[in-house]
C-alpha cells in the first residue's frame, strides 16, 4: 500500500483550503446562513474573520458583499441602506429582513398575537379605553417599501390608526397610541438611528381608516398630535386593504385602498422608519409586504 508523505498531506490541505477559502465558494455558502450565524462565524474564527470586518479587508466581509448582489433583486439592492461605518455582514442582515414575512415584532398596551401568528394582531376586547400598539422592527432607511393592512372585525374604523414611526422599544405601559405624547414617555428610539433622522421632526405619520385623515406627530413637541386632510382622503370599511407605499428616496408616504392609489398622504420624510398600526374596540389587522400595484 502506498503511503502519503507529510509533504504530499500538506499540500493535500493547502489545496484543500484554497478551494474552501476564497470569496467565490464562502459567497455561496453565505447564501444559505442566517445573518447571526454567519456574525458567529466572523467573531469566532481566525481564518474567516481575518483582519478587521468593519473595514472591508477581511474575507468573510468580501464574500459577503458578493453574496449579496447574487441573491438580491434589483428592487431588494434599491431598499438596501449604504452608510458610513456599516459593514457588509449589517448590510446582510437588514436584507434577510426584506426578504422575509414582515411581521408585528413589538406589541403594546392591549393589543396580542392571532393564534401565535406575529403578522396578525388584535385588540383585546375587554381593554376598554386602552389603545393595541403593534410595530415592526425592521428599520426602513431608503428605497420604496409597499405593505398592506387587512382590517377585519371592526365596526367603528375611528378603531384603525396605521403609518410609519420612528423604530424602538416600547415598554407595557405604552397604552395610548403613538401620535401621542404619553406613548412616547415610555418609548426609546434605537439607539445608532438618531443620525439618520437627518433633524426631520415627522416622528409618527398615521392614517386614520374612519375618514382618511393623517395625523402627524413630533414627539420633541408637547400638545395634541396634527390632524388634517389631504387631497386623496377616504375612509375604510371593515374588510379593505389599506396600501401604503413608504418611498424614502423621494421622502412620500402613499396611501392605496384596495390596490388603488389614493395619492401622497405626505411627502418632505426623511431618516428612519418603521410600519406600525394602532388598534381599538376589538380591531384585528394583519400586515403583509407586497409589490406596488400598478
Amino acid at each position: 500500500m502506498m503511503h502519503l508523505d507529510k509533504k504530499q498531506k500538506v499540500g493535500d490541505s493547502s489545496d484543500k483550503e484554497e478551494v474552501l477559502f476564497n470569496t467565490d465558494t464562502l459567497s455561496k455558502i453565505i447564501s444559505y446562513l442566517p445573518s447571526l450565524d454567519l456574525l458567529n462565524v466572523a467573531l469566532t474564527s481566525k481564518r474567516f474573520g481575518q483582519s478587521n470586518i468593519n473595514d472591508g479587508s477581511s474575507l468573510i466581509e468580501k464574500s459577503t458583499h458578493i453574496a449579496i448582489q447574487d441573491i438580491a433583486t434589483e428592487e431588494q439592492l434599491a431598499t438596501l441602506p449604504y452608510y458610513n461605518g456599516e459593514n457588509s455582514l449589517a448590510i446582510y442582515h437588514y436584507l434577510q429582513f426584506m426578504r422575509g414575512p414582515l411581521t408585528f415584532d413589538q406589541l403594546v398596551g392591549a393589543a396580542e398575537y392571532v393564534g401565535g401568528d406575529k403578522s396578525c394582531a388584535h385588540h383585546i376586547n375587554d381593554a376598554q379605553g386602552t389603545w393595541g400598539t403593534a410595530f415592526s422592527n425592521c428599520i426602513l432607511r431608503t428605497g420604496k417599501h409597499y405593505v398592506t393592512f387587512e382590517v377585519r372585525n371592526s365596526l367603528y374604523m375611528c378603531s384603525v390608526l396605521a403609518g410609519v414611526m420612528r423604530p424602538g422599544q416600547a415598554d407595557q405601559e405604552a397604552h395610548l397610541n403613538p401620535l401621542c405624547g404619553g406613548f412616547f414617555e415610555h418609548f426609546s428610539q434605537r439607539s445608532g438611528n438618531e443620525a439618520y433622522n437627518n433633524n426631520n421632526k415627522v416622528h409618527c405619520c398615521m392614517y386614520t381608516a374612519h375618514n382618511g385623515e393623517r395625523c402627524i406627530s413630533d414627539w420633541t413637541r408637547t400638545g395634541l398630535p396634527m390632524s388634517e386632510t389631504w387631497d386623496g382622503s377616504e375612509s375604510m370599511d371593515s374588510g379593505d386593504k389599506i396600501g401604503m407605499l413608504l418611498d424614502l428616496d423621494e421622502g412620500t408616504l402613499s396611501v392605496y385602498k384596495n390596490g388603488q392609489r389614493l395619492g401622497v398622504m405626505k411627502s418632505g420624510l426623511a431618516g428612519s422608519y418603521c410600519w406600525v398600526v394602532s388598534i381599538h374596540m376589538g380591531v384585528q389587522v394583519t400586515i403583509k409586504r407586497g409589490t406596488i400595484p400598478s
